[in-house]
């Protein structure tokens, strides 16, 4: 894979280290809190509800966009299931989280796969 260069790099590595974090979860004890992860994905790095005007900036593949995109529909139904003003402990318990987890694992991976194999020209 050739780079071309992400106009936004620092946003796509807030964007690999929360879907990372989402992806792990053994991170998620007690004390874990979703909120900001989710903020990056929704708005502050990516909108992963809509991605794909996010290739070249933080997403650098259509694969990518693709995955980005299959988080955001598990993000919303998770979303929509949660009481309003939800605590870190009503995500976690939640029946929608267990996908949030598996598809953010899956884009971790190709996230990571790519970074490693992305050369610049």
């Amino acid at each position: 894979m050739t780079d071309r260069g992400l106009t936004l790099p620092v946003l796509r590595h807030q964007l690999v280290t929360a879907v990372l974090t989402l992806a792990a979860p053994g991170l998620q004890d007690a004390d874990f809190d979703p909120a900001p992860h989710l903020a990056t994905l929704l708005t502050d790095a990516c909108d992963a509800t809509a991605p794909v005007p996010w290739l070249g900036h933080t997403l650098r593949t259509p694969e990518e966009a693709a995955l980005t995109a299959d988080l955001g529909t598990a993000l919303r139904l998770h979303l929509a299931a949660l009481p309003p003003d939800p605590t870190p402990t009503d995500h976690l318990r939640a029946a929608t989280w267990h996908p949030v987890t598996t598809t953010a694992a899956r884009l971790a991976h190709l996230l990571v796969r790519n970074d490693h194999h992305a050369a610049t020209p």
